[in-house]
């Protein structure tokens, strides 16, 4: 299966061998870089080709992306982020003010809350401009997968790769979120082009800007600087026998990620007094993939509450508890580490287990959500989205194939591969959802699409034992990632119904949160038998009755049904759950039983207090003032 002369249609320069020609010698790494065609091949007619090609795929990439934030204007969620988008929202809200959003040395990396506060200075407060912003930057990252391609294959593997980059739906579903991964994506892949510019023609200047980049996305998704100590063992290596000029380039890219990453280093300790590298937060994200209870997905410290806020600090209170004093930000991360490791240690059989687990959950199809279901999202406003042909059911077992086709030129094109196995290894031994694969997608869509060229090509000259090995690569591949028997299955349509009922509550439409409550309970409960609820979630119950009983519309109120709902609701629950008290108070002021109603808050406040709830205690009281004046309460 002889892969080094060729991509199907040979628009490849043959790969130099592994021993200079006629000398014996290594070959150094500007030697070794023989792949693809030379920038600027074909001379000015070449580069208008290629300025032709980059602007109709950024062109393309952006009318789909552009559509889709049209479309996303119809959610609920689109002016009202929640979890992660929502935390990202506030800090660059409370940049753009001046004020501190979080005392101490940074808990999440700094980079993508400050790019958004840029784009409030810039058009202002709303949602739409940050999301067209994003829509501009995937689409420039579809050009960047262009660019790739043409450097490391072929100009034609390049420009199918740069649009199949525009068609891959989760893509486009991530540029419309107020997340890292727009930013993130963009900066990976230029730090991977300027990696294999640096290889054909090696120097200082360019080396020294990869490292910059690569600083600038290690401040936006810290265990992107695995990345940095495998190149400069690259640098240094695959210089041959010049390796002290290897030496010299791997020192410039070093110094160029810490141009980025000092900045952030100082100001942790000069505002907190406390050595945190760029963020606290590893130390959290690591006993959430490595401990008894992990499942190698599940975004929460176990035990925690599942809101942003309520789970950030239980975290720092367990810590503390656990340690008897108060902690710095570095030493609760450090206390989680060891917490860890010192599972990993006294269970080695089934850390072992949960790691495979994780690398089989990043190679399946599968998108596997964290806050938010991506099918369903994406599906319920954007339908038209889930026909695209571009997933990676496909483009996963191409990849592969694309990977062992590219062996002989390993050296060369290690900033491609590399950055995929090296990014993989960062993100599984913490925890697998989709939205950390994506930095990897374009890569992998480009190595897919050369691996296709190499097919049509392979077939078309009639190489049928090379065909033959490159199917007993794709075969087992395609299983791999394709069956996925035993891994999580899509999330159940009724948590997506009621997050979709909460934001729509939030965003102060009750008659459509009331239908997607009621969406939810027809999913949760067994579709033969009404009474049988299949899966615990009271707080859809506890959901629907606070608007039966709250919403200032008479049209929507119904009392007697939202009682019936907290019962239900207190029988999964608890019946002395603050959260279920309030809502039956809430339903008893509806049907006018004032002093019932009464009794009920008093005891939802004190359960709330004892738990030290500050924000729902807060709230209970004013509850509470509404039944002690004979009227019910009603949401703005």
């Amino acid at each position: 299966m002889s892969t080094s002369d060729e991509t199907g249609q040979g628009g490849v320069v043959p790969a130099r061998s592994a021993r200079a020609a006629g000398t014996g010698k290594q070959p150094s790494l500007g030697e070794q870089a023989g792949t693809g065609e030379q920038p600027g091949s074909g001379g000015a007619r070449g580069l208008r080709y290629d300025s032709v090609i980059f602007v109709a795929v950024v062109v393309f990439a952006f009318a789909l992306r552009a559509l889709y934030v049209g479309q996303l204007t119809r959610s609920p969620l689109f002016d009202h982020p929640t979890m992660d988008a929502r935390y990202h929202d506030q800090w660059a809200r409370a940049i753009v003010a001046g004020q501190t959003f979080i005392d101490g040395p940074y808990f999440r990396a700094p980079l993508y809350p400050f790019f958004l506060a840029g784009i409030y200075r810039l058009f202002g407060d709303g949602y739409l401009g940050p999301r067209l912003v994003q829509a501009l930057l995937g689409s420039l990252s579809c050009g960047l997968v262009f660019l790739l391609g043409r450097a490391a294959f072929s100009r034609a593997v390049g420009a199918v790769a740069g649009f199949a980059a525009a068609l891959y739906w989760v893509l486009i579903y991530f540029d419309g979120e107020l997340l890292i991964t727009p930013l993130i994506v963009f900066l990976d892949l230029l730090v991977i082009l300027l990696l294999l510019r640096g290889a054909r023609k090696p120097g200082a200047l360019i080396f020294g800007a990869a490292g910059l980049v690569l600083g600038l996305s290690t401040i936006a998704r810290p265990n992107v600087l695995l990345f940095a100590p495998a190149v400069m063992v690259w640098l240094v290596v695959w210089s041959g026998p010049r390796w002290g000029r290897g030496m010299a380039w791997a020192v410039c890219f070093g110094v160029g990620a810490l141009v980025a990453v000092l900045p952030v280093t100082a100001r942790n300790y000069l505002v907190g007094g406390d050595t945190v590298l760029i963020a606290s937060q590893g130390g959290v994200n690591f006993y959430i993939g490595n401990n008894p209870d992990a499942d190698g997905k599940t975004a929460i410290v176990p035990g925690t509450p599942p809101d942003w806020w309520g789970g950030y600090y239980a975290a720092i209170e367990r810590a503390e508890q656990a340690l008897g004093r108060k902690l710095k930000p570095s030493e609760v991360s450090r206390y989680y580490y060891g917490q860890a490791w010192q599972f990993i240690r006294q269970h080695p059989g089934q850390a072992l287990r949960l790691t495979a687990r994780k690398l089989r959950l990043f190679w399946i199809r599968w998108e596997i959500s964290n806050n938010k279901d991506v099918y369903f999202w994406a599906g319920h406003f954007t339908p038209w989205m889930r026909w695209l042909p571009v997933g990676f059911g496909l483009v996963g077992p191409l990849s592969i194939l694309g990977m062992v086709l590219c062996r002989r030129r390993a050296a060369a094109l290690f900033p491609l591969w590399g950055f995929i196995l090296v990014y993989m290894v960062s993100v599984v031994v913490f925890f697998c959802t989709a939205r950390y694969r994506v930095p990897v997608l374009a890569p992998l869509i480009l190595l897919s699409t050369y691996a296709v060229f190499w097919l049509v090509g392979a077939v078309r000259r009639g190489r049928w034992r090379a065909v033959g090995g490159a199917v007993l690569v794709l075969v087992p591949a395609a299983l791999l990632v394709n069956i996925t028997h035993g891994a999580p299955r899509l999330q159940h349509d009724a948590d997506s119904y009621w997050k979709l009922a909460a934001a729509y509550q939030r965003a102060g439409q009750p008659d459509r949160a009331i239908q997607s409550y009621r969406h939810a309970l027809k999913e949760y409960y067994h579709p033969r038998d009404p009474e049988v609820y299949i899966a615990e979630n009271p707080f859809v119950h506890l959901g629907l009755a606070w608007l039966l009983s709250t919403t200032p519309r008479d049209d929507l109120r119904d009392g007697a049904e939202a009682l019936h709902l907290v019962e239900q609701a207190g029988r999964l629950l608890r019946p002395d759950h603050p959260l279920v008290l309030d809502t039956r108070a809430a339903a008893l002021a509806e049907l006018g039983d004032f002093p019932a109603a009464v009794d009920a808050a008093r005891q939802a406040l004190a359960e709330a207090e004892e738990l030290r709830w500050a924000e729902e205690a807060q709230s209970m009281r004013e509850h509470l003032a509404a039944y002690q004046a004979a009227r019910p309460y009603r949401e703005e």
